[in-house]
């Protein structure tokens, strides 16, 4: 199991790293971070199967590091830890659904208990044959059906596993979040009709790859391409 520790004051950071090392599992890997942008560097090659965060920290704070990572597939399990001792922190931290919510001084027992039964309950699918299984599964469905409207939860409910396992699964399998990847699909599927389809218009080519709006199909097109699909289309012809 792999472990993100992250707190922006040195002592603190560096204590509850030592304390996760001499008390951890068997076959755990830990890895610090000092902010939330840091975190946020760290998970991407890294992509820990739980994040303990600190809640305050400058510029950005611990909820935002969470929402940050989910949205990206990068983690989807966290323990708060904090100073304040407050009800409105650990309501707020049970409505973001983590783990857990522990407060400083971190008492050594308590996250190693904690830690030991989330290593017991990862799901079993994490196993490097049925990742390659559920992946192959996944991105075939995705080439054959790119064109309707999809979503994590979609894909959770046709696959019978978890929005964010088939998040993380995209991050580690493609490099991309799924949003990225479906919309990647979508244009290049949209540049061969722009390119052999002349009868069809932009906004028929739009609707047939998968965007309902004109708008929001000319902007993918134009993130992923540097040009709008008319012009696109006018450069070739």
């Amino acid at each position: 199991m792999k472990v993100l520790i992250v707190d922006d004051e040195p002592l603190i950071l560096n204590g509850i790293v030592k304390i996760v090392n001499e008390s951890m599992p068997l076959g755990m890997e830990v890895r610090a971070a000092s902010s939330v942008p840091e975190a946020l560097d760290v998970m991407k090659a890294y992509l820990p199967d739980v994040t303990v965060t600190d809640l305050h920290m400058p510029e950005k704070n611990g909820f935002d590091l969470i929402e940050e990572a989910r949205e990206s597939g990068l983690c989807d399990r966290f323990i708060i830890l904090t100073g304040y001792e407050y009800f409105e922190y650990a309501r707020r931290a049970l409505r973001a659904g983590v783990v857990d919510y522990l407060m400083k001084p971190v008492d050594r027992d308590e996250i190693a208990e904690l830690l030991k039964r989330i290593a017991e309950e990862l799901p079993i699918e994490r196993d490097s044959s049925g990742y390659a299984i559920h992946a192959q599964r996944i991105l075939a469905y995705l080439d054959k059906h790119y064109m309707q409207d999809l979503s994590l939860e979609h894909l959770a409910g046709l696959m019978d596993l978890h929005p964010h396992y088939i998040s993380r699964l995209f991050k580690k399998e493609t490099g991309e979040n799924f949003v990225n990847y479906l919309n990647g699909l979508r244009i290049r599927e949209a540049k061969k009709l722009l390119n052999h389809q002349q009868h069809l218009t932009v906004n028929a080519i739009g609707q047939r790859v998968g965007f309902e709006s004109n708008h929001y199909f000319s902007k993918v097109f134009k993130k992923f391409t540097g040009v709008t699909p008319g012009a696109y289309r006018e450069d070739r012809t």
